[in-house]
């Protein structure tokens, strides 16, 4: 009977986890300005049923974390939601924003993090994790071409096109004898980004060294563009050994990217 009992308990523990995690992701559904959605649309977003979507956006509302739209059957995030929101944004930076994910990483996979900002057609490195192998050479205050270091391929996988024509034409005047090998290597990053959601690199350095990116757009009258990166050694970090690398990389991007694009004009 105590078996019983203890299982029971567990059940119930497990159910409260697997429910607050539904919940979030309810939530986290609406991360542009102004999203609202059926019950309906939430459970196709979330892969529930729609009872059990119910359910749960009935909690939500019960706690004002959801609101319901007036003169509709679509639902909005609601003042707590709002106020949480704010509160963990204002008088934040996205190198303190980031800065929590990177140790995580670097404590998951054993190797150095690294966060780049595109300035100045330039990749300048502004915080790392260290983990058991650093590429020597990129301290931070570093500085790359935007082609030479993954998370400079990450950003111009995503800058606007005029923004992206301007840097080619920047990276093609400093170096015209090694440009065709390089626009090559960002055209190959760009399409790897655009199926993966992540960047690979694996000729840093005369081929010593591999990286995995990702980009990261903060919002503001003047977007600044982030590069994401964990990178070592290329006999270790074939392409196959970054792709799970690349899809934590995509994760901490999806729950970044939001809170990022509006972090600027909080600011």
């Amino acid at each position: 009977m105590s078996i019983v009992k203890s299982t029971e308990s567990a059940s119930r523990r497990d159910g409260g986890v697997t429910a607050l995690a539904r919940g979030l992701a309810i939530l986290q559904c609406f991360d542009r300005p102004g999203a609202q959605f059926t019950v309906s649309e939430l459970a196709r977003l979330v892969g529930l049923s729609q009872p059990t979507t119910w359910r749960l956006c009935s909690t939500l509302i019960d706690k004002g974390f959801l609101v319901k739209v007036p003169g509709s059957s679509a639902l909005r995030v609601g003042a707590p939601a709002l106020t949480l929101g704010y509160a963990a944004a204002q008088g934040q930076d996205l190198r303190a924003l980031v800065r929590p994910y990177m140790e995580q990483l670097t404590t998951r996979v054993g190797t150095t993090v690294a966060l780049s900002l595109y300035s100045g057609n330039e990749m300048l490195s502004i915080d790392q994790t260290m983990g058991s192998f650093v590429v020597p050479g990129q301290p931070v205050g570093w500085r790359a071409s935007p082609a030479s270091s993954s998370a400079g391929l990450a950003v111009l996988a995503v800058l606007p096109d005029e923004d992206r024509a301007r840097a080619l034409q920047a990276i093609a005047e400093r170096d015209p004898a090694s440009w065709p090998r390089r626009q090559e290597r960002i055209e190959r990053a760009a399409a790897h980004f655009a199926q993966h959601g992540y960047i690979v690199l694996t000729d840093m350095f005369d081929g010593q060294y591999a990286a995995a990116s990702v980009p990261l757009v903060e919002g503001g009258t003047v977007p600044r563009y982030w590069g994401l990166s964990c990178s070592g050694l290329s006999t270790t970090w074939t392409v196959n050994a970054l792709r799970p690398v690349g899809e934590e990389l995509v994760r901490i991007r999806t729950l970044l990217q939001p809170a990022a694009a509006v972090i600027g004009a909080l600011g």
